[in-house]
């Protein structure tokens, strides 16, 4: 009788510790959602209490926890790949690029946008924000509140400029800058999505704040970032916006047309059907049935040996990590020499 296939979701409790993950479902995600911000929570934790019940309705294994298992298949992130000393070489590895350098010591990488994908990356979307809190529909069509739902580390300065808020105020107009409560959007009529950030990092971000907003039936307004743009197929996707003076023209327009504001809500929510959790379940399964387990069935009575691949392959990988950062260092330093001439 053939094996049956056992994946494993890789958490490494140095990072972070999850002693109650193997007993949560789906529905402690909507009640908890805080738990599952963040690279390995979002990726790792929240996969595996999402697919769990699909793997096992399969006749497969599905577990959690600190350690690799031989002759399993891993699911871990990049940052629990990383070490030498890692036993992971005895297991099928599908490891999470998330935003890092490129991935060698893997089977198959997850990547988090579609841009440029290497030979052994797959794309599948990051799950949109837990416990989404939809607009409230009684809001209508009104435009009075922008909220920006993420961390300020690299948001625009001119998001604290005294004339922009003069220029909101004048209109009537409410900015929030939420650094918690990334769920809420049921007082929101417009979502920004804008950051300053390196090329380089830019090039590994996913869209999610794009989708966050469409699932939550607002309008939304984003820099031209190339996984924005990536995930754009139509004007009413998103309104593009550069700096704070593209953002009050944009709300200006929304303002003096509620038909407008009403087709870009209801575009969003069309569009957020491919990027929904039943979606990305969906894409994580035919990943796991069309290509994860066969490969796995065919390569599991050799992966004990692939200890010398794997040392090479991790070798690969740090100079892979020592290059990517070196880029972003020199995007930085020119950056810098751009701004003070």
């Amino acid at each position: 009788m053939a094996p049956v296939p056992h994946l494993r979701f890789v958490l490494d409790p140095r990072a972070v510790a999850w002693p109650d993950l193997e007993s949560l479902d789906e529905s402690d995600i909507e009640r908890e959602p805080r738990r599952f911000v963040g690279g390995r929570n979002s990726w790792i934790a929240q996969t595996f209490v999402r697919l769990r019940p699909a793997i096992e309705a399969r006749g497969w294994r599905a577990s959690a926890g600190p350690d690799f298992i031989p002759g399993t298949i891993s699911i871990v992130h990049r940052d629990d790949m990383n070490r030498f000393a890692s036993d992971g070489h005895a297991s099928y590895l599908v490891v999470v690029r998330a935003d890092r350098a490129p991935v060698a010591a893997c089977d198959i990488a997850i990547a988090q946008n579609a841009l440029k994908l290497a030979r052994n990356e797959r794309f599948i979307p990051l799950w949109p924000q837990p416990g989404l809190v939809p607009r409230d529909p009684s809001r209508g069509t009104r435009v009075e509140r922008i909220a920006y739902h993420g961390r300020t580390g690299t948001a625009p300065a001119w998001f604290g400029d005294p004339a922009f808020r003069h220029d909101l105020d004048r209109r009537g107009l409410r900015f929030d800058v939420r650094e918690s409560e990334w769920e809420r959007y049921d007082d929101v009529d417009v979502a920004l999505a804008i950051r300053e950030e390196l090329p380089g990092v830019l090039a590994t971000k996913p869209a999610t704040k794009i989708y966050n907003g469409w699932l939550s039936r607002v309008a939304v307004l984003a820099a031209p970032e190339p996984a924005y743009r990536e995930v754009r197929r139509a004007p009413l996707d998103f309104l593009e916006v550069n700096d704070k003076h593209d953002l009050l023209q944009a709300m200006d327009l929304l303002r003096a047309n509620p038909r407008l504001y009403q087709a870009m809500v209801a575009n969003g929510w069309e569009r957020s059907l491919e990027f929904n959790i039943d979606a990305i379940r969906a894409r994580w399964l035919a990943l796991l049935d069309t290509e994860v387990v066969p490969a796995f069935m065919r390569a599991r009575p050799g992966l004990a040996s692939r200890q010398s691949w794997f040392l090479a392959a991790m070798a690969r990988q740090k100079i892979a990590s020592r290059v990517h950062r070196s880029r972003l260092a020199y995007q930085h330093f020119t950056g810098m020499r751009v701004a003070a001439t």
